[in-house]
């Protein structure tokens, strides 16, 4: 009987992970819709709005959902107390310490980040356009997210199945 609850909750632990790891895929997924959701926003706040980004940060910071509220509310505070830092290094460091726990990758989070080094000292329409190439990178990182998650998600249960089983049957 003991063995029993052993190999059960031996193969419960293993799905769990399993599971687990399926559901980091698909928080992926909604992270990076959510990003694009962001870029799209600046950018019509830049085009049609005619805003500069400290102003789209405070728009962002009341319309967004958290972490990156709190995130944007923070640059424009930073931003209004003028203490001498760049725009550049208060949006990296503010937005790498809202997304460190997110499952993106590294190149995702990137594309967030280096928002304010493409827009230089441009016109609106100018600006507009080049955050359209982020939109662009995030728009086929999330189709190819969405196309490998199918396949990704199978392959992982199974996985985790047969780790299950494989460690039920070394240990008995």
């Amino acid at each position: 009987m003991l063995k029993l609850a052993g190999i059960v909750l031996l193969m419960m632990g293993c799905i769990g992970l399993g599971i687990n790891r399926v559901s980091d895929e698909k928080k992926r997924i909604i992270e990076l819709r959510q990003i694009r959701r962001m870029i799209l926003r600046m950018q019509n706040e830049m085009r049609y709005g005619k805003r500069t980004l400290p102003e789209i940060c405070l728009i962002m910071g009341q319309c967004m959902e958290e972490p990156f509220k709190e995130a944007f509310n923070d640059i424009f505070g930073r931003l209004e107390e003028n203490d001498g830092s760049m725009l550049d290094n208060i949006w990296k460091e503010r937005l790498d310490e809202c997304m460190r726990s997110m499952p993106l990758k590294e190149e995702e989070k990137a594309v967030l980040i280096d928002i304010p080094r493409q827009l230089g000292i441009l016109d609106e329409t100018t600006q507009a356009q080049n955050i359209g190439q982020s939109l662009d990178m995030i728009e086929e990182r999330i189709h190819r997210t969405e196309l490998e998650y199918e396949s990704k998600s199978k392959v992982i249960m199974s996985i985790s199945v047969m780790a299950g089983l494989f460690l039920t049957i070394i240990l008995l």
